[in-house]
């Protein structure tokens, strides 16, 4: 990466210590910024105070081990609220290196753990916290981003209960319309709605179609490319909401609610006539 210092170190055996034994710096390069933050995932107004990650999307591919100490958290007053972040060390990015997912501590958020009991859960309910993406991180070929970024959002009620594809509203193709649209009773998890959702035939292969996500990621439309019959919504039951929890299990589960007891199956299948089936191996 320009503008970098390396550090080669090296030993005889593993009984000897690590020891530098040169330095390599290699020369800074000008380079335009072109880069540019396209979104920042949720997408919402509100997050719950139980929120597990949230993602950044940019309009380049990235460099990868350069995020660490240019995204923060936040608060009213534009403070970083400490201790919120999950050290970034592996880097979170997608296969193509355009989006980078950020976790938030996840000790903090599971009650009963320690550094939950130390520090407190990382976000208030009725407070506003704001992601900010600062100019100085890098893209694939070392140079910064045009701008830095930032979104906004106010904490709610902490969501504690896992996804239950039963309770959304699934019109099926009919009369005049010839498309599949799915609301959601929650906001979910954009990269993993467009993952574990899927239209299957009476054979579970997939619909030939086009989905798309609205901007709450609250409502799922699909369009086939052709009319048919007998189709199901195949649902991966590793589907989660913005808390992480899935449809399989809730992130943060009280043992005495039997209500959170989780399910083993892989996917599950909705059908038009309401029904639910689980799906095997």
């Amino acid at each position: 990466m320009p503008g970098t210092e390396y550090a080669v170190v090296g030993r005889r055996d593993e009984r000897e210590a690590w020891r530098e034994l040169t330095r390599v710096s290699v020369p800074g390069a000008d380079f335009e910024p072109r880069t540019v933050v396209e979104t920042i995932d949720p997408t919402v107004a509100s997050v719950p105070a139980n929120l597990l990650r949230f993602s950044v999307t940019f309009s380049s591919v990235m460099d990868e081990g350069s995020a660490a100490g240019h995204v923060h958290l936040l608060d009213e007053t534009d403070a970083v609220i400490p201790g919120t972040l999950l050290e970034m060390p592996p880097e979170l990015w997608d296969r193509g290196r355009r989006r980078l997912t950020v976790l938030l501590e996840p000790g903090r958020i599971k009650r009963g753990l320690q550094p939950h009991v130390q520090a407190g859960a990382p976000l208030r309910e009725g407070s506003t916290i704001t992601v900010a993406v600062d100019a100085g991180l890098r893209d694939a070929e070392g140079a910064q981003l045009r701008v830095g970024a930032r979104r906004t959002y106010r904490v709610g009620a902490a969501v504690r209960s896992r996804i239950d594809p039963a309770r959304w509203d699934v019109q099926w193709p009919g009369g005049r319309s010839n498309r599949l649209v799915a609301r959601f009773d929650r906001p979910l998890d954009r990269a993993l709605v467009q993952r574990c959702l899927h239209v299957v035939d009476e054979h579970g292969d997939p619909v030939p179609g086009r989905a798309s996500l609205d901007q709450g990621a609250l409502v799922w439309d699909f369009t086939p490319t052709s009319g048919g019959e007998d189709w199901r919504l195949r649902v991966d039951t590793r589907l989660e909401d913005l808390a992480g929890n899935s449809v399989r299990r809730v992130f943060d589960r009280d043992l005495r609610r039997t209500a959170d007891d989780g399910i083993e199956a892989p996917e599950i299948f909705l059908t038009p006539t309401g029904d639910m089936v689980a799906g095997s191996d």
